[in-house]
């Protein structure tokens, strides 16, 4: 409480918990509603007030209706936008006309694509119901329901809506509960979204599991597809770490394994500062070959597709549809420079690049 003069200001505590618990009654029993949101089918009736206060997508969309319309709008959402977690979300460019649902996104940036009228249907192409659904829960309770099967689609949503509240949360819960049992799906995840600290916290628990192994697994472990891991490096440290733990057991091995990696698929200054500085890698006759033609691959770059090899062979075994630039639809049609690929479960395209 504060007083000037003959007037007095009271700050009620309990006022946000009663307005919060009073749009989720509205929104339960569907009043006032102005918005319809559409994903895989599943519609969602909500209010625009609340999505535009907790999300940076729906604030810029909203803001840009003019006129009155009530003809559903398809909505583009892509992979790769920011966690949000170092800071407030980068305001997302003006939304643009899409002309046709599916249709790959022609920018790099994840943005919402709408027709300049007022918006009160929105088709979410790419958008997953149930996260949709959990994100929709938290905006009207400040409560999401997690489990490992429906994370990575919370984490979708609130990441391509820029909803950082629910992207922490979500990190958190990856966090705490990783496990022996669940490592490998928790580190798919966050290389999958770019969080850094979970994936080192789930490697921890590959690293350990890793060392335990003979030489028959370890070799299997290499050969497997997909790899454990995100990169051919980390595979290579992995590798390193195998033989260091028993060195003078293990090292005989360091040729036979080394052979199985493929170091054409590290970046150049990456063999220079992490491989080259491996003690074995200088002094084995079979790793130094290997080192060099890694090195000469990456010298001649307009020479690699004759220089093609199993060292230099992704590893993967699964067959992708791959869109390589063109004349994306709107207003501009300037040529593209995104890879973009489709997602065959989710039927519809994300950026590879």
């Amino acid at each position: 409480m504060s007083r000037s003069g003959d007037r007095t200001s009271t700050f009620d505590p309990s006022h946000s918990d009663n307005l919060l618990h009073g749009l989720n009654l509205l929104w339960r029993k569907q009043l006032f509603c102005d918005v319809t949101l559409t994903a895989q089918g599943q519609q969602f009736h909500c209010h625009k007030a609340v999505l535009a206060s907790c999300s940076q997508y729906f604030r810029s969309l909203f803001s840009s209706g003019g006129g009155s319309g009530g003809h559903p709008h398809a909505v583009g959402l892509g992979p790769g936008a920011q966690d949000g977690l170092g800071g407030p979300p980068k305001e997302p460019p003006p939304p643009q006309p899409q002309e046709e649902p599916g249709t790959p996104s022609s920018s790099p940036e994840d943005k919402l694509l709408a027709s300049p009228r007022a918006i009160n249907n929105l088709v979410l192409q790419g958008c997953s119901s149930i996260g949709l659904r959990l994100v929709l829960e938290y905006l009207y309770t400040a409560n999401v329901t997690l489990s490992l099967d429906t994370v990575e689609e919370v984490l979708s949503v609130s990441k391509i809506l820029h909803i950082p509240q629910v992207t922490k949360l979500c990190v958190q819960f990856l966090n705490d509960q990783i496990s022996v049992q669940n490592y490998k799906q928790v580190c798919k995840i966050a290389a999958l979204h770019g969080l850094e600290e979970t994936k080192k916290l789930a490697n921890k628990y590959l690293v350990e599991d890793v060392l335990l192994l003979n030489f028959e697994e370890m070799r299997a472990l290499l050969d497997s597809l997909p790899p454990p891991v995100e990169s051919e490096l980390a595979l290579f440290q992995m590798s390193v770490l195998w033989l260091e733990h028993d060195r003078e057991t293990r090292m005989q091995y360091a040729p036979d394994l080394m052979k199985r990696l493929r170091f054409a698929l590290i970046p150049a200054p990456e063999l220079v500062e992490r491989v080259q500085s491996v003690d074995f890698m200088r002094t084995d006759p079979v790793c130094q070959k290997l080192l060099l033609d890694a090195m000469n691959y990456h010298l001649m770059p307009f020479r690699q597709h004759c220089r093609q090899s199993l060292a230099s062979r992704i590893r993967s075994n699964k067959k992708m549809l791959l869109l390589v630039g063109g004349l994306p639809p709107g207003p501009d049609r300037l040529p593209s420079n995104l890879v973009q690929y489709y997602d065959d479960e989710k039927k519809t395209w994300k950026i590879l690049t």
